[in-house]
């Protein structure tokens, strides 16, 4: 099976696209993926904050520039 990609700039010739692919045999059009919402690395350390999935030794900013030296 190969999976073919196809971007169309003009939308309106996007339903005379799938008419036509839908009446090839053995040709089916997938559902959209949603990759491009996939989140970056900050996205889900500032949604584990905001869930309170982080846990430390550390209570305050102050604590852990205390244990660094700084």
């Amino acid at each position: 099976m190969a999976t073919l990609t196809i971007q169309v700039d003009n939308p309106a010739i996007l339903s005379s696209i799938r008419k036509v692919l839908n009446a090839l045999d053995g040709v089916r059009i997938l559902p959209q993926r949603k990759s491009a919402t996939r989140k970056k690395g900050i996205d889900e350390a500032l949604e584990d904050v905001r869930l309170g999935r982080v846990s430390g030794p550390f209570s305050t900013p102050e604590e852990v520039f205390e244990h660094l030296g700084i």
